[in-house]
């Protein structure tokens, strides 16, 4: 393998304070590149992925949950090459293909970045750089939403937002479970959605799932797009004891202290109300990245049975994140949005 030399400096975008993402990310010339920790590895990163979340945290809209300190380079997805391991790190060696999901400290859009072992985890042999850096926030959680509602061989799901980055992933890990899978979406994804294998798929511009199945119809209900809305429909179609699986809030705004006092009582009025075995169980999922959840993943790609969609790729540069996070914010986007070099 030849020598990578890795300089003292490096060019990365890099957010100054909180605000609109056109106005406080710049590029810079002369950010350090550090050393890794001992339980760090340091990835040369070769693309990227862009989730909502990434363009929350730039304009503050999560401040109050996980406040950040400037200036700070965003981009929590990333993929690329190890070119240097902590003295503690022994399952990962310079020049391994690796990806992850940066949950805290982010550095997608950097050149080089410092990754905890414990959030790392080896690319799947298949995927090139690009569909790396698409899979570990997204089909992590993905993962998480099948763990939590029980998915197994034989369950009845339904998977709201069928099409996004996250749908698309939960729509085919169901399926390799052994699960049914109904994917509702708009209309315009609905071949998309029954090409990730959906046995049913409805348009949630013409019906919903109530309308469309009776009661005692599903076991799981994982909504990934958010709303009261999903609830109040999850509880007429979901059997007794049901397990209502969901990524999103009731209302996707800034998160100020009364936003966040309304969202705990949210949860706990209707944890409550589920109660008992015949209850329909509210499941938030707030994901704990890990690169153990991450290889559970991978053997699912490397197995042929979870492909990653992208839905478009742009360069990994300034203008190109910020066309990307245009893009992620329209809502449109058919599986993953990614950047690369």
């Amino acid at each position: 393998m030849t020598s990578h030399v890795v300089p003292h400096t490096q060019q990365a975008i890099v957010q100054s304070h909180y605000g609109a993402v056109r106005d406080v990310l710049a590029l810079s010339e002369v950010v350090p590149v550090r050393a890794p920790g001992p339980r760090e590895v340091q990835v040369h990163v070769r693309a990227a992925a862009v989730n909502p979340i990434d363009w929350q945290m730039i304009e503050g809209n999560r401040r109050l949950i996980a406040r950040r300190r400037f200036p700070f380079t965003p981009l929590f997805d990333l993929a690329g090459v190890v070119t240097a391991v902590g003295d503690q790190v022994t399952s990962f060696r310079l020049g391994d293909r690796v990806h992850a999901d940066n949950e805290i400290d982010g550095g997608g859009a950097s050149e080089y970045v410092n990754v905890s072992v414990e959030l790392l985890a080896h690319a799947p042999a298949g995927l090139d750089f690009a569909e790396s850096a698409a899979l570990p926030l997204a089909a992590q959680i993905a993962m998480t939403c099948l763990d939590r509602g029980q998915v197994a061989a034989g369950t009845r799901v339904a998977v709201i937002g069928a099409s996004g980055g996250v749908g698309h992933l939960a729509v085919q890990m169901a399926r390799a479970a052994g699960a049914f899978v109904v994917g509702v979406s708009s209309a315009r994804n609905q071949e998309f959605v029954r090409s990730m294998g959906a046995d049913e798929v409805i348009d949630r511009n013409e019906t919903d799932v109530s309308s469309s199945f009776g009661a005692d119809s599903f076991d799981v209900v994982i909504d990934c797009v958010g709303g009261r809305e999903q609830w109040i429909q999850a509880q007429r179609v979901l059997r007794p004891g049901g397990r209502f699986v969901t990524i999103a809030r009731d209302e996707d705004g800034v998160v100020t202290l009364a936003s966040a006092v309304q969202l705990a009582s949210t949860i706990a009025a209707r944890r409550l109300r589920g109660a008992g075995p015949r209850g329909t169980k509210y499941i938030p999922v707030f994901l704990k990245a890990s690169g153990a959840l991450l290889r559970r993943v991978n053997e699912l790609v490397d197995d042929g049975r979870v492909r990653v969609h992208l839905s478009r790729s742009f360069p990994l540069t300034l203008e190109g994140v910020n066309a990307a996070i245009d893009e992620s914010r329209a809502g449109r986007a058919t599986g993953k949005l990614v950047l690369q070099r």
